[in-house]
């Protein structure tokens, strides 16, 4: 059934109030904006503003389930196709990833940790659920196609790389660091798939410390 042109234009006024309000959130945090605002940076009412959203924090949780949204509609086909080459398929997860990560400031995180738990509880429980399944099936189909170890334990890496998204994305960490949440991403990324050691290190690396793992019987 199609759409009338007023339930459209309801839509479009719906989706520009969360945009105006996410750059409001992103620029100035959560707690530091009231619905006044951001009712007369979009140029309208406050009736209006209300008419679609009877809180700020309904508003929030609109802002991040969009976020959350546009994350998925990009990651999922590209998780679902089986066609494109697995490295190539790598390559074009990775910034959109960091980029997706990278849109939401660092003080907004805070701030959404302490003023609004229920949607920052929300947020890590979606985080962490995309990481579980997204990142278990794409460990598993780079192994399938011979380009990650097939001695690796599935479910181990899984909580590795959950326990370091989940740590270094606290926002207390992510503070502290010289770095942006991108550059986190990407760093945690090279380190599993690339390892710390140099490739002029890593062929003495191997022999030194492969007779040691095997004597323990360690499958990482």
């Amino acid at each position: 059934m199609e759409m009338s042109e007023e339930q459209i234009k309801e839509i479009q006024v719906r989706n520009r109030i969360v945009e105006g309000a996410r750059q409001s959130f992103f620029e100035y945090g959560f707690s530091r904006v009231t619905m006044d605002e951001i009712a007369v940076n979009l140029g309208m009412s406050k009736k209006t503003l209300y008419k679609h959203f009877s809180s700020k924090d309904e508003l929030l949780k609109s802002v991040m389930s969009s976020h959350c949204s546009g994350m998925d509609g990009r990651v999922q086909p590209i998780m679902e196709n089986h066609t494109t080459d697995f490295i190539e398929k790598m390559m074009i997860m990775g910034p959109i990833v960091a980029e997706h990560i990278a849109k939401i400031p660092v003080l907004f995180l805070k701030d959404l940790e302490k003023n609004s738990p229920e949607t920052w509880r929300e947020f890590q429980e979606w985080r962490r659920t995309r990481i579980i399944v997204n990142f278990g099936n794409f460990l598993k189909e780079g192994m399938e196609k011979g380009v990650f170890r097939t001695d690796l334990n599935t479910e181990g890496v899984v909580t590795m790389y959950l326990t370091l998204i989940e740590g270094m994305f606290r926002s207390e960490v992510l503070s502290k660091l010289p770095l942006t949440p991108s550059q986190v991403y990407v760093m945690i990324a090279k380190v599993l798939t690339e390892g710390m050691i140099d490739e002029s290190a890593r062929k003495q690396f191997l022999e030194k410390t492969r007779p040691a793992m095997s004597e323990f019987s360690l499958s990482i």
